[in-house]
């Protein structure tokens, strides 16, 4: 009977010694609400060409998103980057960190138009 008393206080001496255990760190960054940027761009092939915008030139794809009636973006938007390939639509990926958060497809004549006068570009 001592044996089992002495093994049964050691045990729970052990698994509640008082020390407690550190509670895993919060990522750095949130996880993304999409699909990475860099599996984004492998989907597409090599003679894609890539025209990046961030800052000033947000409010028009913004504007681009807002206009189809679409869901607010999960996250703040940092940029934008236009993917052009031969003989398809532009495709917008709309950028949070190193997260697409969403994209769209579009005419390539409806984002000149839109893009146009932002450039300074004659309408």
């Amino acid at each position: 009977m001592p044996k089992m008393l002495v093994l049964a206080s050691t045990l729970v001496m052990l698994l509640y010694s008082g020390e407690v255990a550190a509670a895993p760190e919060a990522p750095a960054h949130p996880a993304c609400p999409g699909i990475a940027q860099s599996a984004f761009e492998a989907r597409f092939p090599r003679q894609v060409e890539r025209y990046a915008f961030d800052r000033g030139m947000l409010e028009p794809f913004l504007q681009l998103w807002q206009a189809g009636h679409r869901p607010d973006l999960p996250l703040p938007l940092e940029r934008v980057t236009v993917y052009a390939l031969p003989g398809q639509p532009f495709l917008i990926g709309y950028q949070s960190g190193e997260c697409v958060i969403a994209f769209l497809a579009i005419d390539r004549q409806r984002l000149l138009k839109v893009l146009r006068p932002r450039i300074g570009w004659p309408a």
